[in-house]
């Protein structure tokens, strides 16, 4: 299993059991030690990991703690408790435990249960994020993330939801002709943790598309309320748990970005299985791509495979070719998009993704073989991680 990270458990049980049940774990990965419920959503919120251990004795709201990571932070929960207790499994059960072990538990039958829910997550398909970014504006990013959302909803059938991570200047809504009554900022002035419910309120659909949008804020000013002094609570990262909440419940989740490294930026990038740096071929934009993608590689320290370089405009003949381009970045051109801006522009001015207004142009048919190489890929890595697991 050398291709997978080492499993992380939360373990939130009194002193005195800690030990017994922590080394049991550690056998299974790394266990991370919690003394009650607010350790136990910073830790989930930090670490994201694979499971969560409550033992009942650690107070009357482990239930309701339960509940909470079960629904609104999208984390598994086993419950520790009395053997002979009905009414505390139903309890477990109901809070949305995936097991609950009575005690007395013997080391082995601890290993048993959390060996087969993690090769179990292993298994279950969960929605993949794709951050689209750049490091210079006007490259295009906002059209590849739209129409790539698209693709993936229409093409593939798959569940996709569009953020505009955009938080001054955001264009994503009106790309698809839509006036959202709510945006990601009502999400970040609720109070309390998020579930799927909630963001779902703020998300809106346009006549022209599957995709499901959260939008970014109407005014710059109001940015701070997801990312900055605004934050309702300045310790919580709302963009990391937003994203992995929509995770649970999405095939797909397409991150549209500023042009920048702020929290909010660098957590989509974090978050992301796949980066698209999108870039084109004049010279400011290479040499603003070429510092981005030596951020990106060297002090952020993302492997190279995360990285997929999309060149819009290759076609544009300012005398560069591509394998040029790919010398001054230091990094291989994984898609090359053609310059249609007359395509591009109409679709803007209409509202219509022009994946849909112009389906068979030169640019809708190159992003549509993106849609197809993340598709291919998700599938490839799928099959090689149920064979894993056998």
């Amino acid at each position: 299993m050398s291709a997978e990270r080492q499993p992380v458990f939360v373990l939130c049980a009194p002193a005195p059991r800690r030990p017994e049940l922590r080394d049991a774990l550690q056998a299974l990965g790394r266990v991370l030690e919690a003394d009650g419920p607010e350790r136990v959503r910073q830790v989930v919120r930090q670490e994201r990991p694979d499971l969560v251990l409550l033992h009942l004795a650690g107070g009357d709201d482990m239930l309701a703690l339960c509940t909470e990571l079960d629904q609104a932070l999208a984390t598994r929960v086993v419950v520790i408790g009395p053997s002979a207790d009905v009414g505390s499994i139903r309890a477990a059960m109901q809070a949305g435990a995936r097991d609950y072990l009575g005690e007395p538990i013997t080391p082995e039958e601890l290993q048993a249960s959390v060996a087969r829910l993690v090769q179990g997550e292993r298994r279950t398909r969960r929605g993949r994020v794709v951050t689209v970014f750049g490091t210079k504006g006007g490259v295009g990013k906002s059209t590849l993330a739209a129409n790539l959302a698209v693709v993936l909803a229409e093409r593939h059938h798959q569940r996709v939801a569009l953020i505009d991570l955009d938080l001054e200047f955001g264009c994503v809504a009106t790309l698809f002709g839509t006036r959202p009554s709510a945006t990601i900022v009502d999400v970040c002035r609720r109070s309390g943790a998020f579930n799927l419910g909630v963001i779902e309120e703020a998300m809106t659909r346009s006549a022209h598309s599957a995709v499901e949008i959260l939008a970014g804020p109407p005014t710059p000013d109001l940015a701070a309320f997801v990312d900055g002094e605004g934050k309702r609570e300045p310790d919580r990262n709302y963009v990391q748990e937003i994203l992995r909440v929509m995770r649970g419940s999405y095939d797909w989740v397409v991150v549209d970005t500023a042009v920048d490294f702020g929290e909010a930026v660098i957590t989509a990038l974090d978050e992301a299985e796949r980066v698209l740096f999108v870039t084109t071929p004049d010279v400011p934009a290479l040499q603003n791509s070429a510092k981005g993608l030596d951020i990106l590689l060297e002090r952020l320290g993302y492997p190279q495979e995360k990285l997929q370089v999309v060149l819009n405009r290759g076609n544009s003949g300012i005398g560069l070719t591509s394998d040029e381009i790919a010398h001054v970045l230091d990094h291989p051109i994984h898609f090359s998009l053609p310059s249609e801006g007359d395509v591009a522009v109409r679709a803007a001015n209409l509202g219509v993704p022009l994946v849909r207004l112009r389906g068979r142009s030169a640019l809708a048919r190159s992003i549509a073989r993106v849609g197809a190489s993340l598709m291919e890929n998700r599938d490839r890595g799928r099959v090689s991680a149920i064979a894993e697991v056998r």
